[in-house]
């Protein structure tokens, strides 16, 4: 099976193969020579002396025992940039075009934020990304199979974005702002430390607009004949919003530390979409249906609060966490939507708002308890009580009355609690300064239910499940930037209210689409066997993994007798998937080049053995590389060149094809590297590129084609202001963190 399968996409991983290759070896190859002629610096701390700044000068990626950490600060091209752009420079991450972020093919991860769980990431991450500015950003630490320390949540990993945290005494500040015709962004930070207080507040804002056209064509079978229904579509999609942050950290003394960390936000999103219908038999002419345009806007605000205090003992390396983090999410969308005739009279004319308002306590203690030098234990327990709300109504006109009248079978309510208790332990063993190793088990218990009103209410408890999660990692450092690792562990993923939601899109009644409240989680298998050697000046690794999920939830794609295509969800798949991913970078002074690139057999099929999704199974390969270099040149000028292409990502159903993009970017820096102004051009040489979906069902085909205007150019401004002096470290902040529910997968669609 996998070798005739190997001998089909041969043709279109041969390219891939090489460059990966070629691109790897050649900049290992480099990365010794350039190492052998650059005398390495020594790490320093950020100093301010006579006026004049001391740089850090560090290694731009390193590996952990456990994870892959990416030094932003050491990014000469993360000012004035997204979160969502500098991501898509990390190993083992693949950032599209929408900004979506996934590890390895899957975006079943879970994004944090100094080791918590923003709520602005509980909705929209891709948009979250985009609205948090890079220049903030000290570290990205990717954690493929996290540690029973983390949530067992994320089949696919965890993303850490560590904020630069001021430890220094003085007031600093930072602006940054860029305009563009697909996108704008602003942010300013002020940091004032003095003793052993430390505030620190940041405001900022993104805006992002997309716009293209696309076609649809659908097939399916009814008593023998073959229906046709073909769909034109324009779109245009605004979004955006501001967040502020404030956060107070106190040295209580020499041993405890308190801090408080407030976060509010607010964001929305438009999207104009007109497309008209023709449907038929396939094989007579088809007929006009009609003509719609639909504006759905969502609005929304949330608010997170955090206390985390810590302490140490005078044994060295005990310590004690206490945490405590509560989220407030409300998210409110109308959908409009008129329908026209083939005479441009208008036929109907429907409105409906959903009120969603999502709520989280959590609760988290940790404890650390060295036994010896090389022995100890880390242990704790975590509660999380969410609760989660959804109203909706949908009215449409009267014409003869000249009013709105409510259409009582499409508006409910939904009520959704969720209980997460856990607790987790773990001995790790330094043997020697070569060898460490670390084995674990976490234990997870989850309630949860809810209630539908309409149409008479309808309660349920959910089955509890208890998750008993395992955890073995082995570490060999063979020389001081080298390293093997074999890690083994379980995870799950239980859903968001994206799959959860009972409501009912009716904005196409063609192609409709809802959530399945009664979802359960899905439970993977992760093995990962990883090599690295990484200096200052780079280094390169690669990574070889299998991934086995149970149970998982897959979109189900059915078209009835009324050839009405309908899209929910359940857990009706099994998922494997074997592949390696490559890294590759180099550091020096005049110059920085990135490369990632990946390639996974993809094995995807049912587990249901009746109805319309029995039998079903599907396969493929994916694989991605992308290769990134900026060049310090004369006179402070600065270019930055970027390409990467993502090949399908595969489905039970069908597949999204591949997307390439490109950048080219200059920049001036001033005022002894205080400030800087740069342009951009994006995708300059293929100013529309094509997402083509497909899918199959029983007795049914689906294909989407969707053209994305990618052109655009960019202005952006920096600059810092302040003095700074040089103060001890404060205690390490508490980090808490939630990974615990599936998000939207993208599926090659527009945003």
């Amino acid at each position: 099976m996998f070798l005739g399968l190997i001998k089909y996409y041969f043709k279109r991983v041969f390219v891939f193969c090489i460059f990966a290759i070629v691109c790897s070896v050649s900049l290992i190859a480099q990365i010794k020579q350039d190492s052998a002629k650059l005398e390495l610096k020594d790490s320093a701390s950020v100093e301010r002396m006579d006026g004049v700044d001391i740089k850090v000068s560090g290694s731009l990626i390193e590996s952990k025992a456990d994870r892959l950490v990416y030094n932003a600060a050491q990014d000469i091209t993360a000012k004035a940039a997204s979160a969502s752009e500098l991501l898509a420079k990390v190993p083992m991450v693949d950032v599209d075009i929408d900004g979506n972020v996934s590890i390895r093919g899957s975006q079943n991860l879970k994004v944090l934020i100094n080791g918590r769980p923003s709520g602005m990431m509980a909705g929209n991450v891709a948009d979250a990304l985009k609205s948090l500015p890079a220049a903030s950003i000290d570290k990205i630490e990717v954690i493929t199979n996290p540690s029973v320390k983390y949530d067992a949540e994320g089949t696919a990993g965890i993303i850490n974005i560590i904020l630069k945290d001021v430890k220094i005494k003085g007031t600093t500040s930072n602006y940054t702002a860029g305009v563009g015709t697909r996108s704008a962004n602003f942010s300013a930070d002020v940091s004032h430390q003095n003793g052993k207080t430390g505030i620190t507040g940041r405001f900022g804002g993104h805006f992002w607009r997309s716009w293209g056209d696309g076609r649809t064509t659908r097939t399916n079978k009814i008593g023998g004949l073959e229906y046709l229904l073909k769909q034109n579509n324009s779109v245009v999609n605004l979004g955006g919003g501001p967040r502020l942050s404030l956060s107070v950290d106190h040295q209580i003394n020499k041993t405890s530390a308190l801090s408080f960390t407030a976060t509010g936000r607010t964001h929305f999103r438009n999207s104009n979409n007109d497309f008209t219908t023709q449907t038929g038999i396939s094989t007579a002419p088809l007929n006009f249906l009609w003509m719609q345009a639909i504006d759905n806007l969502t609005t929304g605000m949330g608010l997170d609060l955090n206390v985390d205090y810590r302490k140490n003992f005078k044994k060295p390396n005990r310590e004690l966490g206490i945490s405590a983090q509560y989220t407030w999410n409300a998210d409110n969308t109308d959908y409009n939507m008129h329908r026209f005739d083939s005479l441009n009279h208008e036929i109907r004319y429907e409105s409906s708002r959903n009120i969603g308002l999502n709520k989280e306590l959590t609760m988290q203690l940790d404890y650390t308890e060295p036994f010896t030098s090389k022995l100890s234990l880390e242990t704790g327990a975590k509660g999380i009580l969410r609760r989660v709300g959804s109203q909706y109504n949908f009215d449409s006109m009267n014409y003869s009355a000249n009013q709105l009248a409510s259409i009582d079978y499409r508006s409910n309510q939904f009520d959704y609690y969720q209980n997460v208790f856990g607790g987790y332990a773990q001995m790790g063993y330094l043997q020697s300064d070569k060898w460490s190793y670390k084995l674990g088990i976490r234990a997870e218990h989850t309630q949860f239910g809810g209630v539908l009103y309409r149409p008479k209410e309808d309660k349920y408890t959910g089955k509890s499940y208890f998750n008993l999660i395992p955890y073995f990692n082995a570490n060999w450092n063979y020389n001081k930037t080298s390293f093997l690792r074999f890690t083994y562990t379980q995870r799950i993923q239980r859903p968001s209210l994206f799959f959860l939601n009972p409501y009912t899109n009716y904005s196409d009644p063609l192609n409709i689409s809802t959530g399945n409240p009664k979802l359960t989680a899905e439970v993977s298998n992760n093995m990962e066997l990883s090599w690295g050697n990484y200096g200052k000046k780079g280094g390169g690794g690669a990574n070889v993994y299998y991934r086995a999920i149970d149970n998982a939830i897959e979109t189900i794609r059915t078209v009835g007798a009324d050839r009405v295509y309908r899209t929910t969800y359940g857990n009706v798949g099994v998922n494997h998937t074997l592949g390696m991913d490559v890294n590759a970078n180099l550091k020096t002074d005049k110059y920085t080049l990135n490369f990632n690139g990946g390639l996974g057999l993809v094995d995807i099929r049912s587990s249901i053995d009746t109805g319309s999704i029995a039998g079903l199974h599907n396969r493929g390969i994916t694989y991605n590389a992308g290769l990134r270099g900026t060049f310090n040149m004369k006179n402070r000028w600065q270019m930055e060149l970027m390409g990467r292409f993502n090949a399908p990502t595969i489905s039970m159903q069908g597949y999204a094809m591949s997307w390439f993009f490109h950048m080219v970017g200059f920049k001036k820096r001033f005022m002894n590297d205080k400030g800087g102004l740069g342009f951009g051009l994006d995708n300059p040489f293929s100013p529309k590129i094509d997402i083509i979906t497909k899918m199959t069902g029983k007795d049914f085909t689906f294909t989407s084609v969707q053209r994305l205007n990618m052109w655009g150019i960019r202005v952006n401004f920096d600059y810092k202001f302040g003095a700074m002096a040089v103060d001890k470290p404060k205690t390490v902040k508490r980090k808490l963190q939630n990974d615990d529910l599936k998000k939207a997968e993208g599926e090659g669609g527009m945003q």
